[in-house]
């Protein structure tokens, strides 16, 4: 009987595929083969390589690019997890989708796993490191040359937790072709309204919030941002909800980043401009 929780090298993990040792290789950093390092090796649990097994047809019926992805942050394996982003867009995953249909719910499954107790929170904020890695190389991979849309200058508050999803958000505003200006979290109100005032070219500000019970916070950096500019303000993100965000003055509640976009192209001033 095989014990599900021995580990084997990568060597006897191709001998038993029947592999070269690089393919094997190549399998734990596309995320196809579930693998961990102990010292400078790479090992397989049985059971992860039963299941590789018994997925053999993943690549004709399509892979599971988040779960990949998963497995790529959790072991702190930023060139595997750029290894299996490039790999998805390869496969015709569109940079949006990265974004939205990939990077985003691979970070929501982390986020569950630790509320469930199966991840600590040393491995929840690795897992952070390598996607604010991975956004580098990605806005890089995905910059699109030509005209603008304007400015959009992007930030949170001064009790926002969590400068991740903002950074994400960003970059999916970038693919519609406007310029931002990210000024992170953590900001005072003064301090949020005096990058408003310097920023040439605003279309639009937009306030992400992450972290619940800020509505206070909200309150007061847009109405730091309406006393140096009468460009919108928008308000969004899973910490917030649309009451909240009216009463807070902002012009509009957006969810999610696809939603922000859809309301800045509904501007009458984004139109491109070189």
């Amino acid at each position: 009987m095989t014990d599900d929780t021995s580990t084997l090298s990568l060597n006897e993990v191709a001998d038993e595929l029947g592999v070269h040792y690089m393919t094997a290789y190549r399998y734990v950093r596309l995320g196809m083969l579930d693998a961990h390092q102990e010292g400078r090796s790479w090992v397989v649990r049985r059971a992860d390589l039963d299941r590789f097994r018994s997925d053999d047809d993943e690549e004709s019926s399509g892979a599971d690019w988040v779960e990949r992805l998963v497995a790529r942050m959790l072991a702190a394996d930023t060139r595997g997890a750029w290894s299996v982003v490039q790999a998805a867009m390869a496969s015709g995953t569109s940079p949006l989708e990265v974004y939205v249909d990939i990077l985003v719910p691979a970070l929501r499954e982390i986020g569950d796993r630790w509320h469930r107790g199966e991840v600590d929170v040393a491995q929840e904020h690795t897992a952070s490191r390598v996607a604010e890695r991975l956004l580098g190389n990605l806005e890089t991979a995905t910059r699109k040359r030509g005209a603008r849309r304007g400015t959009v200058l992007m930030g949170s508050t001064q009790t926002e937790l969590h400068s991740l999803p903002v950074s994400i958000a960003a970059d999916i505003v970038r693919l519609a072709q406007y310029q931002v200006i990210e000024i992170g979290t953590n900001l005072p109100p003064e301090q949020f309204a005096a990058a408003v005032e310097r920023t040439p070219d605003l279309v639009a500000v937009a306030v992400g919030v992450t972290t619940s019970g800020q509505n206070e916070s909200v309150r007061a950096t847009v109405h730091a941002i309406r006393t140096v500019t009468d460009r919108p303000v928008f308000v969004g993100g899973n910490g917030i909800d649309a009451a909240s965000a009216k009463e807070a003055g902002a012009t509009a509640y957006t969810l999610s980043a696809s939603d922000l976009v859809n309301v800045l192209d509904a501007l009458p001033d984004s139109d491109q401009t070189e």
